[in-house]
């Protein structure tokens, strides 16, 4: 009879909601800003005429109203399309205040040591820059860790 040795899983680190936000460009976000990830069918959200073309309009979640923007046009990648049946959403929370981000996928959980962050300065565009606490190289792919408290202050949005 043999015994089988269980596998050690990964525990270590803070977790991420990880991110696709165009065909190379993967992303994570803190969960500890984040309060849930969900499809949103596009006929819910409302455009709202005059606004910046990143912010795609309002939708209701569970009795609140919450803006939506294009993460990636924020963020100077190609917009998300705006003809299709639903929307990847990943809903953020920065102190108060709340904030629906569209990407092209959510592609779930991840964890990593603080101590794994490179700075993003020197290494990117200066206009993304701001919107980044670093970057990490995880299995030969370069991971954005971007900073939410940034992307809800971004200027295009507060204009």
């Amino acid at each position: 009879m043999s015994t089988l040795t269980p596998t050690k899983r990964k525990t270590t680190g803070e977790m991420f909601l990880r991110l696709q936000l165009d065909r190379q460009t993967t992303a994570v976000v803190p969960m500890l800003q984040t309060q849930e990830a969900i499809v949103l069918p596009a006929g819910r959200v409302s455009v709202v005429p005059n606004l910046p073309s990143a912010v795609m309009g309002l939708f209701n979640r569970r009795s609140s109203l919450l803006w939506l923007v294009d993460l990636p046009e924020i963020l100077g990648l190609e917009p998300i399309n705006r003809h299709v049946q639903s929307y990847d959403v990943a809903l953020l929370k920065v102190g108060q205040t709340p904030l629906a981000v569209a990407v092209r996928s959510i592609l779930g959980v991840t964890r990593f040591a603080k101590d794994e962050i490179s700075s993003p300065i020197g290494s990117f565009n200066p206009a993304f820059t701001p919107y980044l606490n670093g970057w990490i190289l995880r299995n030969q792919e370069l991971v954005l860790v971007l900073d939410p408290e940034a992307i809800v202050n971004a200027k295009v949005l507060n204009d």
